[in-house]
């Protein structure tokens, strides 16, 4: 078992990085069980039970028993949380392919392993899903609900506006609804591709029909 996990293996290349043992994400610290004993380094657990550690931290090297894509993952994060730009991959074929596609998607330097033509694409893929992701995850950050309301207010307060001028000065009612309609459809549509809104100020005069503004020019000769 110590001969594979000295095989698979992900080492930091450089300095200037973090290599001190522990460092890790705190999602990491709450999914595993770290246990200093039963090899180098220290032990990250997936069950309280389980005799044999999903990786192990040894600072400026992790290690694994295994090809187990969940732990090449969490290795990745460790590596990319401790600034690990450029990093080094050991062992089996299916690990240091998988870690090279881990990494490399969280824009890391891989060396140790030649991807193929198909696994460039792969990593493409993957690229991509975690753009998304990403997107997904900014969308749903209290400031980005934050504009969303605002947003959405500022619609209201502008089909008022809008409302109240169509009303004014188109007197025919279906031309008034047709408008109106185009006006909400465009305003939704701004709101769905995440434009930011903010609502109109308009003074009472603008909202007049010629007629008024006809009769209060009268009234100032």
């Amino acid at each position: 078992m110590s001969g594979d996990i000295d095989r698979n293996q992900i080492d930091s290349e450089g300095r200037g990085r973090s290599t001190s043992k522990g460092d890790v994400p705190e999602t990491l610290k709450r999914r595993y069980y770290l246990d200093e004993r039963g090899g180098p380094g220290l032990g990250f657990y997936a069950d309280a039970r389980i005799q044999t550690a999903a990786f192990r931290d040894q600072g400026g090297r992790l290690t694994s028993p295994r090809s187990d894509p969940n732990a090449i993952r969490d290795m990745a994060a460790v590596a990319q949380h401790r600034g690990w730009t450029v990093v080094v991959v050991h062992g089996q074929a299916d690990f240091r392919r998988e870690a090279w596609l881990t990494a490399s998607a969280l824009g890391l330097e891989v060396r140790g392993y030649q991807p193929t033509e198909r696994e460039r694409q792969e990593l493409e893929r993957r690229q991509a899903a975690l753009a998304r992701k990403a997107a997904r995850t900014g969308d749903e950050r209290p400031e980005r609900g934050r504009e969303a309301r605002e947003s959405a207010a500022a619609v209201r307060s502008n089909m008022r506006i809008v409302e109240a001028v169509v009303r004014a000065r188109v007197g025919d009612r279906p031309a008034q609804e047709r408008i109106l309609s185009a006006a909400r459809e465009r305003l939704a549509s701004w709101l769905e591709q995440g434009a930011r809104l903010r609502a109109v100020e308009l003074g009472r005069s603008q909202a007049q029909p010629d007629s008024h503004r006809s009769r209060d020019r009268q009234r100032s000769r």
